[in-house]
């Protein structure tokens, strides 16, 4: 009972959200609750697991506030500026070029295996450039999304310390067998970026939109937009670019070098830059408005989200999932179980979460498929490849929301376009560890 109550809580859940039927923190609030009360769970032991969820979502939501109106501050004095106009000169109308170096950067930018650093590193930086261009903004999520499953391989990175935990194998030993999958992944997301950089072409990117728009707009509305480009020109900050970069690159060093909180590094860096930037009150005052609302209503989301974490995790429900799926499995697919697993990891991430995932979806897989001689490994491994590639897709995920308010898209269009693509990415890097021997049939 309590498996069906979390798949229809679950399944529900991802409908109203892909229907937009109602923003998505009521949904994150008020369907849990009405699953935990299903289930039998009392006031008290609801409260609890609000508590407990909200808790795992807060310091992401606070991150959301402080890196969102970063940025932002750092794109309003015009730090980017100068990156842009490069990229612009360099690449000229080459999107191809554009998209095959968002995979590029995303690949470096993920060398600490942190996606929050990930995604307020590379989005930033290259929405500017993709707008100009005339660029979906969903092709950056998803060329980053790719960049971040292969990379995301690293021993230091979440997924692989998880797999490590859980076989008790050494975890550079478990990372020595997935480096060649790495380099082979490397290359694969490198020339998806390229192909979905031919695509957008035909589709008609490269020709700044300004230019394609111009012809078109009446005298009053292009008396607006001088009236617009010259109060942003206003807020620009040359001579402040040199140390706005340097503040940018101390708060990226102080998220992959210290153990401070994230969100930590965002209100040090934001507090200097409000005071450097903008030394005038008014100022300072009229950019964080400019920019609270975005940042809150992200914020509302994330905080919500962790209603639904709680709930599902705290009244067992995962548990009973997870042992549920794996016994409708019928009898003659067993010795294949971790390939069936592999192939549907995506999906089956997006239902559960990392951590519900990784403890408690993969233990119960590995023991089901060791009474069908696959090896604990073996099974860990196609479970991990696959799974990594749901990381920027999962509905109820904070980096998801944080990705696509950074870029500014709405999630049922994030989630309609990346996932089949992650999906299919992710089949064929279990093809590819399969020829190279790290998955074995």
């Amino acid at each position: 009972m309590l498996a069906l109550i979390g798949f229809l809580m679950v399944i529900f859940i991802i409908y109203l959200l892909m229907q937009s039927k109602a923003t998505p923190a009521p949904i994150f609030i008020l369907v849990p609750l009405i699953a935990a009360a299903a289930a039998g769970s009392s006031f008290v032991e609801v409260s609890k697991y609000v508590k407990d969820g909200v808790a795992v979502t807060m310091p992401i939501a606070v991150l959301f506030m402080f890196s969102i109106i970063y940025f932002a501050l750092m794109s309003d004095a015009g730090m980017f500026d100068p990156l842009i106009n490069f990229l612009v000169k360099k690449a000229g109308n080459n999107v191809v070029a554009i998209t095959v170096a968002t995979g590029i950067i995303a690949t470096i930018a993920h060398l600490d295996g942190s996606l929050a650093a990930t995604l307020l590193v590379t989005v930033p930086a290259m929405l500017p450039l993709y707008k100009k261009l005339n660029i979906r903004p969903l092709i950056m999520l998803v060329i980053i999304g790719s960049a971040m499953s292969i990379m995301n391989l690293v021993p230091w990175g979440g997924p692989v310390a998880r797999i490590a935990a859980i076989t008790k194998v050494d975890i550079n030993q478990l990372w020595h067998t997935l480096i060649p999958l790495q380099v082979v992944g490397m290359i694969i997301v490198l020339a998806f970026a390229a192909f979905l950089g031919v695509l957008e072409k035909r589709r008609g990117a490269g020709m700044q939109a300004i230019d394609v728009n111009a012809a078109t707009l009446t005298a009053e509305e292009q008396e607006q937009n001088a009236a617009k480009s010259a109060k942003a020109e206003a807020l620009k900050r040359p001579k402040l670019v040199v140390f706005n970069v340097f503040l940018t690159i101390g708060v990226i060093a102080l998220m992959m070098f210290t153990k401070i909180p994230l969100y930590a590094a965002f209100m040090f860096g934001l507090a200097i830059a409000l005071l450097v930037n903008y030394p005038n009150v008014k100022e300072q005052n009229a950019r964080l408005k400019a920019h609270a609302g975005e940042a809150l209503s992200m914020a509302t989301i994330l905080l919500a989200s962790g209603v639904f974490l709680g709930v599902i995790s705290g009244a067992k429900m995962l548990d009973s999932m997870a042992v549920t799926f794996i016994s409708i499995i019928p009898p003659f697919l067993g010795p294949y179980l971790h390939l069936i697993m592999g192939v549907f990891a995506v999906p089956l991430g997006m239902l559960l979460g990392t951590d519900s995932y990784f403890f408690g979806l993969v233990p119960v897989a590995m023991s089901v498929g060791s009474k069908y001689g696959i090896d604990p490994i073996n099974m860990a491994n196609a479970m991990l490849i696959g799974k990594n590639y749901g990381v920027l897709v999962t509905p109820h995920a904070a980096t998801t929301f944080l990705a696509i308010g950074l870029a500014g898209v709405e999630l049922k269009e994030h989630l309609k376009y990346c996932m089949p693509l992650l999906w299919g990415l992710s089949l064929v890097s279990l093809f590819a560890a399969i020829l190279l021997g790290i998955v074995k049939i």
